[in-house]
């Protein structure tokens, strides 16, 4: 629950600022774990520093080059970021904000995501040959990456939920 410590930003910039972010991602062609990761990192780094709205775009793009560079084998290179940003920020202010967003994280870049316990959840639900179920259970995980109320829940436990109701909706549970 960060959210009310920041001042300058809510929840419905940070939804934005995800949707483009996704948006972004599907431009530069990326591994799905990439987009969990960044939203990962915008939290965390959210929670521990205030940030002004005039910077929020700044922490979602360095949030992304990032995640990139840990999940990519061909990650974007900084003046992609700058070109998707539509020049916002030079490639020095993105510089900048790796290098606080990396040391306020304490370089920790290994979190598990619920994309991770999906896959090994739709295998354990004995429907892992099913690909309508597994994409739809995928699919539902990521509609909660733009809801802020869903970060207070365990990654294992989004992905148990969306199973679930996949499970349901498609009646095989």
């Amino acid at each position: 629950d960060y959210m009310h410590a920041q001042t300058d930003i809510n929840e419905k910039m940070r939804a934005i600022l995800i949707d483009w972010l996704i948006d972004v991602h599907l431009k530069f062609k990326l591994v799905p774990e990439t987009m969990y990761l960044t939203v990962n990192i915008i939290d965390r780094f959210l929670s521990a520093k205030h940030v002004a709205r005039k910077k929020l775009q700044l922490v979602g793009v360095t949030a992304m080059l990032i995640a990139s560079k840990y999940e990519e084998i061909y990650a974007p290179e900084v003046k992609d970021f700058v070109y998707i940003s539509d020049k916002a920020y030079s490639r020095d202010e993105i510089l900048k904000m790796e290098s606080l967003m990396l040391n306020t994280l304490g370089f920790n870049l290994t979190v598990p995501s619920a994309l991770q316990f999906v896959g090994r959840f739709v295998k354990a639900s004995g429907n892992g040959a099913d690909k309508e179920f597994e994409m739809l259970s995928t699919y539902i995980v990521e509609l909660m990456l733009q809801e802020y109320f869903m970060i207070k829940y365990l990654p294992s436990m989004v992905a148990a939920s969306a199973v679930y109701l996949a499970q349901k909706i498609l009646g095989r549970g």
